[in-house]
């Protein structure tokens, strides 16, 4: 006997259906206010309350070129955040030198010393993230699961690039007096949070960086809006520990150098000036004719050095290249 469409298609049915929606909305409710909370939430008495003490450090000669060693080291706390880092220096006689503490990409791992070794006579610290797991290549489960983890690492880069100051503090051979702090890429998201946080910094440099991460996220996304929108408020909500927007301004009284191309695609010029507009004096601001560059690029050290060097001179933290 055939049941008819009328009793496949119950009242019960569709009263189940109905429910299913409300609860699947009001998880969705649930979530957002949860991410409001989180992306609105004032995180810089979180990280002061993060500060913690070098405990160990580990190095390891791995090379020597150019007149300069390079060495692989690990900064370890006492509350077991560890982080790895590479460290370049010159050779010969030990004497209190500028140091910059240096975040770059999320890959580039020794490569990020290569930022600024045409800046001759100084010593580069290069930190990787504190981030363990898979970085690329990512299904959309395997993101979603990794959310919590991530979300963590963003957050600990701040204490864990402090470790990077205690660490050249004991160095001989390192002015404490002149430690700039330089994040350039993916790096010049976590520059202002971290300068802002550690006033033992002297000043910080910020290469191509912008405000607004949801925005940024939203542009850089070549999907629809119905993936975009969506997309670029979970980033926000996973990066708003850091947002640059809110940092920028504390570092003040100190000296922040800000640079950015005219013609950059992943960081248009808008959200650029966002930032330098939220910075406080003393403020640099520098615009070069060019895109995105890499530390690879003929660009970068034609251009970037050549502003970073004259900012630098001009903050008196190196002598002058111009003969009198």
């Amino acid at each position: 006997m055939r049941t008819s469409r009328a009793a496949r298609y119950s009242p019960s049915i569709g009263r189940w259906i109905v429910r299913g929606l409300f609860f699947l909305l009001l998880a969705f409710a649930l979530i957002f206010l949860f991410g409001e909370l989180l992306r609105r939430r004032d995180y810089r008495q979180h990280f002061s309350d993060l500060r913690s003490t070098l405990v160990t450090f580990e190095e390891q000669h791995i090379e020597t070129e150019n007149g300069h060693d390079i060495l692989a080291v690990r900064l370890t706390d006492d509350r077991g955040l560890a982080v790895d880092g590479y460290l370049k220096t010159p050779t010969g006689e030990i004497e209190p030198r500028l140091a910059f503490l240096i975040l770059g990409g999320v890959r580039t791992g020794r490569k990020t010393i290569d930022y600024l070794d045409s800046i001759q006579g100084v010593v580069l610290l290069a930190l990787d993230y504190p981030y363990a797991g898979k970085k690329s290549g990512l299904s959309i489960p395997e993101f979603l699961l990794a959310l919590p983890s991530m979300r963590e690492a963003i957050i600990r880069t701040v204490p864990a690039a402090m470790l990077g100051v205690d660490y050249l503090l004991q160095r001989p051979d390192v002015d404490p007096e002149r430690i700039i702090l330089a994040g350039g890429s993916f790096g010049a998201m976590f520059a202002p949070a971290v300068g802002a946080t550690d006033k033992r910094i002297a000043g910080v440099v910020v290469l191509f960086g912008a405000g607004d991460i949801q925005s940024l996220i939203r542009l850089n996304l070549d999907y629809p809006a119905m993936i975009s929108i969506p997309a670029g408020w979970l980033g926000a909500v996973l990066t708003a520990p850091v947002e640059p927007l809110a940092f920028v301004g504390e570092i003040s009284p100190r000296p922040v150098f800000m640079l950015n191309g005219k013609n950059d695609p992943a960081m248009p010029e808008r959200y650029s000036r966002l930032l330098h507009e939220a910075a406080r004096e003393p403020k640099t601001v520098r615009w070069i004719d060019t895109g995105h560059v890499t530390i690879s690029s003929t660009e970068f050290h034609q251009l970037v050095i050549a502003e970073l060097t004259q900012w630098l001179e001009a903050e008196g933290l190196i002598a002058s290249t111009i003969s009198e």
